[in-house]
């Protein structure tokens, strides 16, 4: 008897130590864990660990006795009652409220359990607001991500580790025509003429030991225009590409237009300082050519005070007096009306005349100047069908009287034909000789101001050098165009058309 009792004491005492032992073990685990764990009875705390307690802001004598759902905020009550009773129900997130009324949100789960031979629940509570923070900041960082490359001016191409585009931003989409479907999972060199790449490789060996590229290429954008581009590749990571594309066209432009802005300046100051020669030599051709006429005015009537002159050698000498006033007239006229014409003084006039007598009267006011250099002066008016012409005919008579004094100018024992060609549209006058005509490099400056042709073995002839380009400027104030075909000892043509003013 005492045996059994011995035996049964020992029983019990060792039960008690496994007891004991199991009841260490459950508070170790309890204390130990991370999350706080709460146990329930009827929805009310008969137990929580030390997390439990420090997670609240209570101590464990003030938890014990409250409701579940007394540390649960008014809105996530409902669903917190459903959740718990419901252990089959996987982990939920809710928000709770600290003693000290601030607030964390919560991730819960929960499961029946028999503790100390009463069916309980345990409630396990994570708090988890670093980690919606952590979540929350990397969203708003993808957003702010997303914004920027979305909002860039530049064009942005991500590519994978094989080279294959898996986003383009809406620049780059604007730049080349093509939607992101349209380009997704294609080869950057896609965009790329094939022959380009050949010649310029894009480098992507230097990116991928972590060098930063910074090329200019053309890429072919959707509707097979050349785009010129500045690309700047990078490899942000191993498993990425990450190009910008930078749109050079408005640039290229401004380059150009620059180059053909500084091309007309440098013409411009050429033509500025052309010009400034011109008139120096202009202004020393006109101190000359004034001072030769004037010279034999003043001359000659010297001599005409002699009271022993003949006859003759008085007639002679007025003679020279006229023909070196007539002269001098001409050099003032061609001043005074080029100065008229660039000042837009000149008015054209639009009246009947006949041309034919036009013609006739400047033939016979240059035939005794024909006849001193031993010409023969012409009219042809064959291919002629209008006997009365509308125009201004002051102009063209002005025109036509430079013309066929160049020509006699420049022609010695020869021919000099002024004649007439009309049509529906327009009325060619022109003006022809057989003299030494004019050198090919003069050609194109023949109708510039102070601009004299010089020909070998030909003297420098009088004049201002402003006949032709009066008779240019007169021109085109007609809505004409003048032009010269000439050859060196063989002659020269001059052409004046003037829009068809037939009556």
């Amino acid at each position: 008897m005492d045996k059994s009792n011995n035996h049964l004491l020992s029983e019990i005492v060792r039960l008690k130590e496994t007891i004991c032992a199991m009841e260490e073990k459950h508070r170790v685990l309890t204390e130990t864990v991370l999350e706080g764990v709460f146990v329930t009875e009827k929805n009310i705390c008969i137990e929580a660990n030390q997390v439990g307690c420090d997670m609240m802001g209570y101590t464990e004598e003030e938890l014990l006795g409250m409701s579940t759902l007394d540390v649960v905020v008014d809105e996530h009550r409902e669903l917190a009652q459903e959740r718990i009773e419901n252990p089959r129900n996987p982990p939920f997130e809710i928000d709770i409220v600290k003693k000290d009324g601030s607030q964390f949100h919560a991730q819960v789960s929960s499961r029946n359990h028999t503790f100390k031979g009463r069916d309980v629940r345990i409630i396990v509570v994570k708090d988890i607001s670093d980690y919606k923070k952590s979540i929350k900041e990397l969203l708003e960082s993808g957003n702010k991500y997303q914004a920027v490359v979305e909002n860039a001016g530049d064009g942005i191409i991500i590519g994978d580790k094989n080279g294959n585009i898996i986003e383009i931003n809406n620049s780059f989409e604007r730049i080349t025509g093509f939607s992101e479907e349209e380009l997704l999972n294609r080869q950057i060199s896609y965009i790329f003429a094939p022959e380009s790449l050949q010649e310029k490789p894009l480098q992507y060996d230097m990116v991928n030991i972590g060098k930063s590229v910074i090329l200019e290429r053309d890429i072919i954008g959707k509707n097979n225009e050349r785009i010129p581009i500045e690309m700047n590749s990078t490899k942000p990571s191993k498993n990425y590409y990450l190009t910008i594309i930078r749109d050079l066209r408005e640039r290229k432009k401004a380059q150009k237009d620059l180059e053909r802005k500084n091309t007309e300046l440098k013409l411009a100051k050429e033509k500025a300082e052309e010009s400034d020669r011109l008139k120096s030599s202009f202004l020393a051709n006109m101190s000359h050519e004034i001072r030769t006429p004037m010279n034999g005015i003043i001359g000659f009537s010297e001599l005409l005070k002699s009271t022993t002159l003949s006859p003759k050698h008085r007639e002679d000498y007025l003679n020279i007096i006229l023909s070196s006033g007539l002269q001098l007239m001409n050099i003032i006229n061609d001043v005074l009306e080029i100065s008229k014409i660039e000042t837009g003084q000149i008015v054209v006039e639009s009246v009947p005349f006949d041309i034919a007598s036009m013609l006739k009267e400047i033939v016979s006011f240059f035939e005794p100047v024909a006849e001193r250099g031993n010409n023969t002066l012409t009219i042809n008016t064959a291919k002629c069908n209008m006997a009365v012409l509308s125009g201004d005919p002051a102009k063209i008579h002005q025109i036509l009287t430079n013309l066929i004094n160049n020509s006699l100018k420049f022609t010695q024992s020869g021919t000099v034909e002024v004649g007439i060609i009309t049509d529906s549209s327009e009325i060619i006058f022109y003006v022809k000789d057989n003299g030494v005509g004019i050198p090919k490099q003069y050609m194109n400056t023949i109708f510039d101001r102070f601009t004299q042709a010089q020909h070998d073995g030909i003297n420098k002839q009088k004049g201002t050098g402003l006949g032709l380009s009066i008779c240019k400027k007169l021109t085109h104030l007609m809505n004409g165009t003048i032009w010269a075909e000439s050859e060196v000892d063989k002659g020269s043509c001059f052409y004046v058309a003037i829009p068809s003013m037939g009556i």
